[in-house]
């Protein structure tokens, strides 16, 4: 936050500051991390951007290329697709954990009609009361019991950057992805449990391969009903 909002100085110093941009850092120079001396070339390499440029590269934010993840494709049809996989991924563990009884009947009941479970779910009032930006959440007893639940989820650390374009609920979003250890191979695998219309399955598969125009058009509508 600024200490003086009329300081154009001081505000743009934080608008255009390393620290709040957002940074590719996916850093692989070449090497072959796989070796114990490809990971030692590597780590000085990486040490060196550390001392260049303290404030894009941080020691703590080290990984080794051969140990990062898969990117996961930003193409807006495949979004789309990964939108469903994450919010089909959500309810399937907190199903399991009402089952089992980690998420007491009446947590499961509450938070169910507070995110919309039943539909479209929306996690943006939630992160407006994590912000504390909407007071009388504290007092309500949906959003009390969806904190029990996030908490009992691995969920209720996640933590929000408001110096960031990102929208909040999709800092949630890109946050899950990570707790939940989501992948494209699984998505794929787990397409048929979202979609349930097997013709529609087909035309989801080419969306997300980006096959025909007509494919990724005729799947529009039906995409937004997958579960």
């Amino acid at each position: 936050m600024l200490q003086d909002n009329d300081d154009t100085a001081e505000r743009d110093k934080l608008l255009y500051s390393f620290n709040h941009a957002n940074q590719d850092q996916a850093l692989v120079f070449g090497i072959d991390t796989s070796t114990e001396e490809g990971r030692a070339q590597f780590k000085a390499e990486y040490y060196a951007l550390c001392e260049l440029a303290p404030e894009l590269v941080k020691k703590e934010n080290l990984i080794f290329p051969h140990e990062m993840s898969p990117a996961i494709s930003t193409e807006p049809h495949f979004r789309r697709v990964w939108q469903h996989y994450r919010e089909h991924m959500f309810r399937l563990r907190f199903a399991a954990l009402a089952e089992s009884g980690e998420i007491s009947a009446a947590d499961a009941e509450l938070s169910g009609r507070f995110l919309d479970l039943s539909g479209q779910p929306s996690f943006n009032v939630y992160v407006m009361g994590r912000l504390n930006l909407l007071e009388h959440l504290h007092s309500d007893e949906g959003y009390q019991a969806t904190m029990r639940v996030m908490d009992t989820m691995g969920l209720g650390a996640i933590e929000f950057d408001m110096l960031t374009a990102m929208p909040t609920e999709e800092q949630f979003w890109e946050q899950f992805d990570g707790v939940f250890e989501l992948s494209e191979a699984e998505m794929r695998a787990e397409l048929p449990n979202i979609v349930t219309d097997p013709s529609n399955l087909a035309k989801v598969d080419a969306l997300i391969e980006g096959h025909s125009a007509e494919a990724v058009d005729g799947s529009a509508g039906e995409t937004r009903q997958l579960a």
